[in-house]
C-alpha cells in the first residue's frame, strides 16, 4: 500500500495500491448515506483521482451492511431545497464530474436511492449476492435527482428503468445481473478482491488506449451510429498518433511471446 489516510472515525477512507485508488463510504452507522461533509470530500477525492497521473482506475468500496442509502437528510436538511446548481455541485459522481479514467463500484448490500445513482455514475458495477438496487424516491412523491432518470435508461433500457423509477421497486443481485445494471455477482467476501482484480487487468493496457476507449464510448452513445463509427476512425489515429511507440512495443513483445510459444511446442512434439 502506497498511501493510507485511514482512520475508524472518517466518512470516506482514501488509499492507494499501486496506481488503483480505493475510496471507501465509512458511515455504517447511517447506511453510508451522504451528509454535507462527505459530499464536500467526495468531490475533492475525485478531483484528486483525476488530477494524479500515476493513478489509473478508482474502486469504490462501503463498511457495514450497506453499499449507500443515499443522501443523510438528518444532516444535509436543506439539501432537497436548493438550487439545481448548487445541489449539482454537491452532489456529484464519476459520471457528473466527468472522469476520464475508469471506475468501479464493489456494491455490497443496500443501494437506494443516491447510493444506486453513485454505483450508477461508474463505469463498472460488481456486486455482491446480498447487494440490492433501489430508486425508491417515487414512493416520497419525488423523483431521483442524482442521475437516475439519464444514467439508468441508459444502462438498462429505456421499459426496466421506467418500472423501477416509476413503482420504485428494488432488485436483487441476480436481477440486476440479468438487466445488466451490473457485469458481475460474487459472494460478499470475495468482492472487493474481485474489483481490485478487475481494476488490475484495466492497468495492464496501454494507458492512453484506455482513457481514449472510456471517452470515445461516451462520445459515440450521443450520435448516431455512422457518425459514431466515423469518430473511433478519428480516436483510432489519434491513439496511433500518442501512443505510437508503447503500440510497436507491445506488438514486438507479443510476437515474441508468439514465436517463444510455438518453440517450446515444436521441441514438446
Amino acid at each position: 500500500m502506497s498511501d493510507s489516510q485511514n482512520s475508524d472515525s472518517e466518512p470516506l477512507k482514501w488509499e492507494t495500491r499501486d496506481s488503483v485508488a480505493i475510496l471507501t463510504l465509512n458511515r455504517p452507522h447511517a447506511l453510508n448515506s451522504f451528509d454535507l461533509e462527505l459530499m464536500q470530500e467526495h468531490r475533492q477525492r475525485l478531483e484528486e483521482f483525476e488530477a494524479n497521473d500515476d493513478l489509473r482506475v478508482l474502486v469504490y468500496a462501503a463498511e457495514g451492511r450497506a453499499f449507500c442509502a443515499g443522501i443523510d437528510i438528518k444532516k444535509a436538511p436543506d439539501f432537497l431545497n436548493w438550487e439545481p446548481e448548487v445541489r449539482h455541485r454537491y452532489w456529484v459522481t464519476p459520471a457528473s464530474m466527468k472522469i476520464s479514467k475508469p471506475t468501479i463500484a464493489a456494491v455490497n448490500g443496500y443501494a437506494f436511492g443516491g447510493g444506486c445513482e453513485l454505483a450508477l455514475g461508474c463505469d463498472i458495477r460488481i456486486a455482491s449476492e446480498k447487494a440490492v438496487f433501489g430508486l425508491p424516491e417515487v414512493l416520497l412523491g419525488a423523483l431521483p435527482g442524482g442521475g437516475g432518470t439519464q444514467l439508468l435508461p441508459r444502462l438498462i433500457g429505456l421499459g426496466d428503468a421506467m418500472m423501477m423509477m416509476l413503482t420504485g421497486e428494488s432488485v436483487d443481485a441476480a436481477e440486476a445481473l440479468r438487466l445488466r445494471m451490473v457485469q458481475k455477482v460474487v459472494p460478499a467476501e470475495a468482492l472487493l478482491d474481485e474489483a481490485l482484480k478487475v481494476a488490475d487487468a484495466i492497468c495492464r493496457g496501454g494507458r492512453n488506449a484506455v482513457r481514449l476507449i472510456k471517452e470515445v464510448a461516451l462520445q459515440g452513445l450521443m450520435l448516431p451510429l455512422p457518425e459514431a463509427l466515423w469518430l473511433e476512425q478519428v480516436y483510432f489515429k489519434r491513439n496511433r498518433e500518442e501512443a505510437g511507440e508503447e503500440i510497436e512495443e507491445r506488438l514486438r513483445a507479443f510476437q515474441e511471446r508468439g514465436a517463444a510459444k510455438s518453440k517450446k511446442n515444436r521441441k514438446e512434439k
